[in-house]
């Protein structure tokens, strides 16, 4: 459910298929951010929708992580043959420089120089990752959480930049804030240009939630999981609900049709 992870999967998978039969061995270590990731039927269906084909290991204990001093989604290591660490890279970007380093330990001089990614610029008027639980919430941006019980909230006369806001009842846990009736609403105020959320649901069926921008329905800068201004959240997943051509700020409110509803985080992209 990380996006700056998912954007890392076509380099990888590409890199998989190019350079796998010439030696190279790519192993994916899934460190779960969210207790839904942990669930590993959860990750064999995410691992089957990104079509990855190279294994992966679950990392419930962060056992691998430790041992790897990490501290990052995505971090990215190369491991020459000796077993050595010989390069890292955190985060997203230079994926030409990773890949010649692939390729030099390869030994691989006769392939084309590979082109370097248009990766997506950084803007730093960005709104940052906006996490809900309240182990992670940052105080200052967001409604003061009432820990692990079902309370009612109301949206404030004004919103600041890059805060965001509870209307109606909602239970709030360490890594979610789950809806309690329905019809309860989530606002943020954003700066981006394009806006993810990481949901999930408690009940059986599928919910619906309404999507609002700036208190119209959400047609013409939808996100690809949005129609009729409408996101089904049938599963635990990241899902794109807003992306416009260039840059903007905005209101964007998130309504579950029923209760049980969880909302892990907002991530934004440029």
């Amino acid at each position: 459910s990380c996006i700056n992870c998912i954007r890392t999967l076509p380099y990888l998978k590409n890199w998989y298929n190019k350079y796998h039969k010439k030696g190279l061995v790519l192993i994916g270590i899934h460190s779960p951010e969210f207790d839904f990731e942990r669930n590993l039927a959860n990750v064999k269906k995410a691992v089957k929708r990104y079509g990855i084909l190279y294994p992966v290991a679950l990392d419930n204990q962060f056992a691998t992580w430790r041992n790897f001093g990490n501290h990052y989604w995505p971090a990215h290591y190369l491991i020459d043959k000796k077993g050595k660490v010989v390069y890292i890279h955190y985060g997203e970007g230079e994926y030409d420089v990773t890949e010649s380093n692939i390729r030099f330990l390869l030994g691989i001089n006769d392939l084309a120089v590979p082109t370097a990614a248009s990766g997506e610029p950084y803007s730093y008027s960005q709104t940052p990752e906006t996490y809900l639980g309240y182990a992670r919430a940052d105080s200052n941006l967001g409604p003061k959480l009432i820990h692990n019980q079902t309370s009612q909230y109301t949206f404030p006369s004004e919103l600041a930049s890059n805060a965001w806001a509870l209307q109606g009842a909602w239970q709030s846990e360490a890594d979610k804030i789950v809806s309690a009736q329905a019809n309860a609403a989530l606002k943020i105020h954003f700066n981006a240009r394009k806006i993810f959320i990481v949901m999930g649901n408690k009940t059986v069926k599928p919910i619906l939630v309404k999507v609002l921008l700036n208190g119209e329905q959400l047609i013409a800068n939808k996100g690809k999981d949005v129609k009729n201004s409408q996101v089904l959240v049938d599963k635990h997943s990241i899902y794109e609900l807003v992306v416009f051509k260039q840059f903007a700020s905005g209101i964007l409110q998130v309504i579950p049709e029923e209760a049980g509803l969880e909302v892990y985080t907002f991530t934004f992209g440029n």
